[in-house]
C-alpha cells in the first residue's frame, strides 16, 4: 500500500506539471458538484409546495420557480459534466506523452548494463504498453476522483445543514459499505503488480521468439518455445482471471454501498417523519443526497479496477525512471579535426560485475595512425576494451586518455565525435539507403557519398535496388545480413572520425566483399589510428601492432611477422584457423 501511495504521488506530480489544463479540469468539477448537491434543495421546495396544495394553499408560482430551478440546475451539471470530461483526456494524453519523452530520454542515459541484463521486449513493454495502461487508466479515473472529491464535500455540508440525524446514519451505513470495499481491493493489490510483471514477460518471450524464429526452425525447437510460452500465457491467463474477478467486485460492491445509505434514509426517514422531527420534504431531498453522497464512493471503488493495473504499470515506469544514470562531468573540449589519435589504456581493471574481474591490469600505448588489431580467444576481453575506450562502461581503476586528455575529462558526446564503429550487430532503420548511411552527419556531399559506396563494394547493391539510394529499407526490401553490414561500414566511413573501430566488421560478408572492404578500410585508416577486433587473423596481418588477449591480459606484442617468429600463443592460434589445409 506504501509502494502504491508513493507511485499515485509522483504520477500527481506529473499532472500538476500542466497547472493551466489541471485548473479548468478542477474548475468544471466544482461547478458541476456544486450544481449537483443543491438541485435536492430545489425538489424539496417542489414537494413541499406540493403537500401545501393537498391542504388546499398551492402556490403554483412558488412550485414551477423550483421546477425550472431544478430543471436549470441539472442542465448546467451536465454542461460541467460534459466540458470536463472532454478537457481530462487531454490532461492525461499530455501526462503520458511528457513521461514517454523521459522514458526515451532516460533509456539514453542508462548504463548499457541495465539492457545487457533486461530483457528488450520487457523494455519495450515499459515504455509502451505500461505507458498507454497508465495514460487510459487516469483519463477515466482522474475527473471522477476531482468530482467525488468535492461532491462527498459539497454533500456534507448541506446533508447537515438539512438534518444532522439523517447525515450522520447516512455516513455511518457509508463507511461500513466502503470498509468491506477497501478489504477487498486492498487484497487484490498483488495480483494487478504480478499481471503486468507476467504482461512484460510474454512480451519479452515474443520478442526472443520472433528473433529467433530461424535458429528455433533450424534445430526443431519449435516444441521447446511453445511450451515455454504456453507456460507463461497460462500463469498470465491465471493472474488475470484474478485480477479481473477483483475488478469485476468493484461495481457489486459499489451498489451495496448505495443500497445501505439508501434504505437507512428511507426506514429512517419515514419514523422520523411519523414523530413530526421532520418533512416529508427533507426526506425526499435526503434520498437525493444519500444517492448523491453514496455515488462518488461507489464510482471510486469501481475505479479501483482500473487504478489498481495502473499503479502496477507506473511502478514498472518509476522503476525504469530511477536507475542510476551514466556519469558524464567532463568539461574538455577537444575538437575532433585537432585529435592525433594518440590512445594510453594505463593499467586498467574492469569487471561487468566487480567481484569478477575480467581485465586485470591492462597498459597500452598506441601511435597515433597505428592500425591495432585485437585478437584472442572468446571471453579474452577484447569487446570490453573497446566498450571501455567508447565510455559505454566505466572502469573500476586506471585511466584512458587521447591525445594526453583523459576521457573521463571529456564529455560523451565529445568523445563519440572522435570514434567512429562498425559493430559486429549490425544496425539500419526504417530509411532510405542513404539517410542509413548518411545518418547524423551534416553536409555529405552526392561526390563523397558515391566514393563511400564504390569504396564499400555497396555499388551492385544499389544499382538493383529499386530507387538506388533512395531505396527504403523495410521488410520489402529483402536486404542480407551482409549488404546491412556494408551499409554500417559505409556509416562509419562518412562520418570520417580520427579513430576508427571495427568489431569484427566483416564477419558477415564474403570473402570476395571481406577483400574489398579490408582495402577500403586500409584506404580509410590512413593517418587515423584504427582498433581492429577480428577472428579471421588473416585479415590483419597488415596491422601495425597485434595485441594478443587472454584472461584479460595481455600475453603478447608484436606484428604478424614478429609473433608468427615467437610462435608463442599467436602463432598456435594463427595455425589453427589453417588445420584442415
Amino acid at each position: 500500500m506504501e509502494k502504491n501511495n508513493h507511485v499515485f504521488i509522483r504520477i500527481l506530480k506529473y499532472i500538476r506539471s500542466l497547472w493551466g489544463v489541471l485548473a479548468i479540469v478542477v474548475m468544471f468539477s466544482l461547478l458541476g458538484s456544486f450544481f449537483n448537491v443543491i438541485l435536492p434543495n430545489f425538489t424539496k421546495g417542489v414537494v413541499e409546495e406540493t403537500q401545501k396544495g393537498i391542504a388546499g394553499t398551492f402556490d403554483a408560482q412558488a412550485a414551477g420557480r423550483f421546477i425550472l430551478l431544478a430543471i436549470g440546475t441539472l442542465f448546467l451539471s451536465f454542461m460541467c459534466t460534459m466540458i470536463q470530461s472532454q478537457i481530462a483526456p487531454t490532461l492525461s494524453q499530455r501526462t503520458a506523452q511528457k513521461m514517454r519523452r523521459e522514458v526515451n530520454a532516460k533509456a539514453n542515459r542508462i548504463p548499457l548494463n541495465y539492457f545487457d541484463t533486461t530483457p528488450e521486449g520487457e523494455t519495450l513493454s515499459t515504455m509502451t504498453n505500461d505507458i498507454d495502461i497508465l495514460s487510459s487508466a487516469f483519463s477515466g479515473t482522474l475527473p471522477t476522483l476531482i468530482t467525488s472529491a468535492a461532491t462527498l464535500i459539497g454533500c456534507l455540508i448541506m446533508m447537515f445543514v438539512a438534518n444532522a440525524v439523517l447525515a450522520v446514519i447516512t455516513i455511518v451505513t457509508t463507511i461500513i459499505g466502503l470498509a468491506v470495499s477497501a478489504r477487498v481491493i486492498a487484497g487484490g493489490a498483488p495480483y494487478f503488480k504480478k499481471n503486468q510483471d507476467l504482461i512484460a514477460r510474454i512480451n519479452a518471450q515474443v520478442n526472443e521468439d520472433i528473433k529467433g524464429h530461424l535458429i528455433i526452425k533450424s534445430f526443431n525447437a519449435e516444441k521447446e518455445v511453445i511450451d515455454a510460452f504456453d507456460e507463461t500465457n497460462r500463469n498470465l491467463f491465471e493472474q488475470t482471471w484474478k485480477t479481473q474477478l477483483v475488478s469485476s467486485m468493484t461495481m457489486p460492491l459499489g451498489l451495496l454501498t448505495n443500497n445501505l445509505s439508501y434504505i437507512s434514509v428511507c426506514v429512517a426517514g419515514a419514523v422520523l417523519v411519523m414523530t413530526g422531527h421532520t418533512g416529508i420534504g427533507t426526506v425526499v431531498a435526503f434520498i437525493q443526497y444519500a444517492q448523491i453522497f453514496a455515488s462518488p464512493i461507489s464510482q471510486t471503488i469501481q475505479s479501483a479496477g482500473t487504478i489498481q493495473p495502473a499503479l502496477a504499470a507506473g511502478d514498472r515506469i518509476f522503476r525504469m525512471l530511477d536507475q542510476d544514470e551514466m556519469e558524464d562531468h567532463g568539461t574538455a573540449v577537444v575538437p575532433a579535426d585537432s585529435v592525433r589519435g594518440e590512445v594510453d589504456f594505463d593499467h586498467v581493471k574492469f569487471g561487468y560485475d566487480p567481484a569478477h574481474i575480467i581485465v586485470h591490469d591492462f597498459s597500452c600505448h598506441v601511435e597515433p595512425g597505428q592500425k591495432v588489431a585485437i585478437v584472442g580467444p572468446t571471453g579474452a576481453g577484447k569487446s570490453t576494451l573497446i566498450n571501455l575506450l567508447t565510455r559505454f562502461y566505466e572502469v573500476n581503476s586506471g585511466d584512458i586518455r587521447i591525445d594526453g586528455t583523459s576521457i573521463y575529462d571529456m564529455s560523451r558526446e565529445t568523445l563519440h565525435n572522435m570514434i567512429s564503429m562498425v559493430l559486429q550487430e549490425t544496425w539500419t532503420f526504417g530509411g532510405s539507403i542513404r539517410d542509413n548511411i548518411v545518418y547524423s552527419k551534416q553536409n555529405v556531399t552526392d561526390a563523397r557519398l558515391q566514393e563511400v559506396v564504390d569504396s564499400c563494394g555497396l555499388r551492385d547493391f544499389i544499382n538493383m535496388s529499386s530507387d538506388g539510394l533512395d531505396t527504403i529499407l523495410d521488410e520489402e526490401a529483402g536486404i542480407s545480413a551482409g549488404q546491412k553490414q556494408l551499409i554500417t561500414i559505409a556509416r562509419a566511413m562518412i562520418d570520417d572520425a580520427p579513430i576508427l573501430i571495427l568489431d569484427e566488421a566483416t564477419s558477415s560478408v564474403d570473402t570476395r566483399t571481406e577483400k574489398l572492404i579490408s582495402d577500403a578500410v586500409d584506404r580509410l585508416m590512413e593517418g587515423r589510428t584504427g582498433f581492429v577486433i577480428a577472428h579471421r587473423l588473416s585479415t590483419i596481418r597488415n596491422a601495425d601492432l597485434i595485441l594478443v588477449l587472454k584472461d584479460g591480459d595481455i600475453i603478447e606484442t608484436g606484428t604478424h611477422d614478429e609473433l608468427m617468429a615467437k610462435g608463442g600463443f599467436y602463432a598456435d592460434l594463427y595455425m589453427s584457423q589453417f588445420d584442415n589445409q
